[in-house]
């Protein structure tokens, strides 16, 4: 992801400042299946504490895929909430797999954060409406549309 989506965090932990508000609209790769048709709205509130930055907010976005159940379209928004920890000491920010790997050098990737937060909280099985009655095993038909001809019965 892109550099204009990092925010430098170096004064907030070294407690130069008394906190940080990020807002930023920051575009999200496809997952799984799902697509993110417009950026996602980012609203963040930093406060560092000791080693540590919290990170509070929200995470809103709207998102395309296919109902798990009828194959039509599924096209929602999802509102994720933010309550991360992150541990901001220097020798904590090494690796990628590190559990700070949001945060690199004294900067925060909000497009990354925001990223990892979606893809955790996207549920299994999306489906066009609660009560969707899918496809019949049998003759194919989407049973949203109208009943078929077989109502569902399997031939043995």
């Amino acid at each position: 992801m892109g550099s204009a989506h990092k925010i430098d965090v170096s004064g907030l932990v070294a407690g130069n400042r008394g906190g940080l508000v990020v807002d930023d609209r920051v575009p999200v790769a496809p997952f799984e299946g799902v697509l993110f048709p417009e950026a996602a709205a980012v609203h963040l509130e930093l406060q560092a504490s000791g080693e540590l930055l919290e990170i509070q907010g929200t995470i809103d976005v709207p998102l395309t895929s296919e109902c798990a159940r009828c194959l039509g379209t599924v096209a929602e928004s999802m509102h994720v909430k933010v309550d991360e920890q992150v541990e901001a000491g220097a020798s904590l920010q090494d690796g990628p797999f590190e559990e700070s790997n949001v945060l690199t050098a004294g900067r925060l990737d909000v497009a990354d954060l925001a990223a990892q937060l979606i893809y955790s909280a996207i549920p299994i099985g999306l489906l066009c409406k609660e009560d969707c009655k899918g496809i019949c095993p049998r003759c194919g038909e989407n049973r949203n549309s109208k009943e078929c001809e077989c109502n569902g019965e399997t031939s043995g």
